[in-house]
């Protein structure tokens, strides 16, 4: 442990080993219902260089691997609680627990979004592969390891089996489709397909509710607003003032070095300051230098130029690639998608 980063140690003690901890109080609910004790002892020596790259603040490592874990025991408990339903399952899983159910943590080899889960039959428990990126929110983990669940005690003879039979129906669908008619052009009988044949579709199910992040373990703004969707705001405060709100620090910044570089110099006062003043505005949030609100102004009564919104207008859709989000007197909307990045970053 002494190789371990100082905030991934303090992660530890709090997210992982402190018994207030989120993880532990599913852990004991899930051995309480169980009536098995539950062994989960992360490696995290292991586990740290693994995911370094995608966690470059340490304090969030710790709590996404306990949350993690926190789903995958709070999924198994709904999975047993519907004993009527999973009643195989949960006598599978008995079976082969041997008296200790065991979870492992792994991570993948390669740059994968995807997380796996499975049994190991050699190891006698689950293993849980975590992405080397970044971990998915709540709501797609909780369904990805629930699904996932429910499939790892599926021998390969029964998928087989699946999908033999899956392909025999898709051929018969097929068949019962197909129609034999003369074709105009070779005079000759030709199988077809019958146009009239619905093709079906089946509405994918809706969730019956969605999970709030762990605050716990997002990342911290400086990070997290790096990510769209991004929004930004133009505001006309009139002749003297033009104000830019934005998620995206950079965008900020990129008009604040813009407008700078291209702002004519006011004659009309002997120290020749700029005719517009130009000023970025740090973000009461986050740990790093991050800007929230860019604003433009004139010194009215020694500037013989007022300001207006065009030129950020055209800069933010027109150089930026912001799509317009509406519009009202004054105040213009705009939200991008897609993810900026600086050249050579």
């Amino acid at each position: 442990m002494s190789d371990i980063p100082l905030k991934v140690r303090i992660g530890i003690r709090d997210s992982w080993a402190s018994e207030d901890a989120p993880v532990r109080k599913s852990l004991a609910k899930l051995r309480e219902l169980l009536g098995l004790d539950v062994a989960v002892e992360p490696e995290w020596p292991l586990l740290l260089p693994a995911l370094n790259d995608a966690y470059p603040d340490k304090q969030g490592l710790v709590p996404v691997v306990a949350q993690c874990v926190r789903v995958w025991a709070d999924v198994l408990v709904t999975v047993l609680q519907d004993e009527e339903a999973n009643e195989e399952w949960i006598e599978t899983l008995l079976d082969r627990a041997g008296g200790l159910v065991r979870l492992y943590l792994e991570v993948q080899s390669s740059k994968s979004e995807d997380l796996r889960l499975s049994w190991s039959n050699d190891r006698t428990g689950f293993v849980i592969v975590l992405p080397r990126g970044q971990m998915p929110y709540v709501t797609e983990l909780e369904a990805a390891l629930r699904g996932q669940l429910l499939d790892c005690f599926k021998k390969d003879s029964d998928v087989a089996s699946q999908s033999v039979t899956l392909a025999s129906q898709a051929a018969a669908q097929t068949d019962d489709w197909a129609d034999v008619s003369l074709d105009a052009a070779t005079g000759k009988a030709a199988v077809v397909e019958d146009a009239r044949s619905p093709q079906r579709y089946v509405q994918p199910a809706k969730a019956a509710h969605e999970l709030l992040p762990d605050v716990g373990i997002l990342a911290r703004p400086d990070d997290l607003l790096l990510k769209p969707p991004y929004h930004l705001v133009v505001y006309d405060r009139g002749s003297n003032e033009v104000e830019v709100h934005g998620s995206h620090s950079p965008s900020l910044q990129f008009l604040s070095e813009y407008l700078k570089k291209w702002c004519k110099i006011n004659q009309q006062n002997h120290q020749k300051p700029p005719c517009v003043e130009i000023k970025l505005h740090q973000s009461a949030f986050g740990l790093g230098l991050i800007y929230d609100r860019l604003t433009l102004s004139v010194d009215r009564p020694y500037s013989q130029y007022g300001i207006s919104p065009m030129i950020v207008l055209s800069l933010v859709e027109g150089v930026l690639g912001y799509q317009n989000a509406g519009s009202e007197a004054s105040c213009w909307r705009f939200r991008r998608e897609v993810e900026l990045k600086k050249y050579g970053s």
